[in-house]
């Protein structure tokens, strides 16, 4: 997909949204921060099997705990 688009950075805003609560019934939006890691996650961990689909930008609500879930992620997929 990106190739179509002269490979433009990926940006995905999962953040709180509305699937994230039909998923998880949860209907207040500020209480869906752990299926923003989730999908956050997700998204990383299609990027790590096609390189070329690779994510570039998360934006979400809740920058701290994304980005300490991100980290995490990031090290045990790098661990030797």
């Amino acid at each position: 997909m990106r190739k179509s688009c002269n490979n433009l950075p990926f940006l995905f805003g999962p953040s709180r949204k509305g699937f994230i609560g039909k998923i998880s019934d949860e209907d207040d939006p500020a209480e869906r921060d752990f299926g923003t890691i989730a999908a956050c996650l997700a998204a990383l961990s299609s990027s790590h099997e096609e390189s070329d689909e690779a994510c570039n930008i998360l934006r979400v609500h809740n920058v701290k705990a994304v980005k300490q879930a991100v980290l995490v992620y990031d090290a045990i997929q790098n661990a030797e």
